[in-house]
């Protein structure tokens, strides 16, 4: 699951800059040196199943230590500073997830009495999901490729597709049902909403003319001439505004 190790990100930690030397150790010194770090994998890697789902769990703890040896407004600038450092690195690493479902990181800092000092310490746990059959499909794996445009990731859609059944009835009363018109495909599908993906957005449904897309599900393609309909947003004080838009499928391409 997760590309980076310990060794890597050890590497990876070592290439930055910071206000003075520090030793880094992938296992716990039996004899250190101060300042270091240590990058030891935490928690091992873990797996919750459902009968449909399959969430992996796996991770890094990365501790600062450091030993006060000016005043502590000194120390504590400079131990700030490696700390952001630090953190910029880890934004900056992949870590393996064919979609991010969690990636927490939070620095816990607590002093040190012997040696007088400080110790911080930054968790990363992050969390994937797949299909436990292997062969579903999560709503992640879903994007939509517009032809000379952009490729949307999808956070969720509803779609109906298929022939309406009518219903009929004789003179005892009795429904008897056959299948009328066939519906190619009608989507709505909701993304994230930014000012120019709505410009693109708009300006396809405004023009009433069908255009070329790819929908992706997981290992499946579909080449669809979609036409754009109706699009509404939501947002609210604590989450990103999204946005909903209707096409209908007029067929292939």
């Amino acid at each position: 699951m997760t590309a980076v190790t310990a060794a890597t990100l050890k590497t990876a930690l070592e290439a930055a800059s910071y206000p003075y030397v520090i030793r880094f150790y992938t296992t716990i010194p039996k004899f250190p040196i101060y300042p270091y770090v240590t990058i030891i994998k935490q928690p091992p890697q873990g797996t919750e199943q459902t009968i449909t789902d399959t969430t992996k769990t796996d991770g890094f703890e990365i501790t600062l230590n450091i030993r006060y040896t000016r005043s502590e407004s000194v120390e504590e600038s400079d131990q700030a500073t490696i700390e952001n450092t630090i953190l910029a690195t880890l934004e900056a690493q992949n870590f393996g997830t064919s979609a991010l479902y969690s990636e927490g990181k939070m620095w816990n800092r607590v002093g040190i009495p012997k040696p007088y000092g400080s110790q911080s310490s930054i968790r990363v746990v992050i969390k994937d999901k797949a299909s436990t059959s292997g062969s579903g499909t999560l709503g992640s794996e879903v994007t939509l490729e517009i032809q000379d445009g952009s490729t949307i990731q999808v956070l969720s859609f509803n779609y109906s597709k298929g022939p309406n059944v009518e219903d009929h009835g004789d003179d005892t009363g009795l429904i008897a049902r056959s299948v009328g018109l066939f519906d190619a495909g009608n989507y709505t599908f909701e993304y994230e909403s930014t000012p120019d993906l709505d410009s693109e957005i708009e300006t396809i449904s405004s023009t009433g003319i069908g255009k070329n897309i790819k929908w992706k599900e997981k290992n499946s393609t579909k080449q669809w001439i979609a036409l754009f309909g109706k699009t509404t947003k939501r947002g609210q004080f604590d989450n990103i505004m999204r946005a909903v838009t209707q096409f209908t499928v007029e067929g292939s391409w």
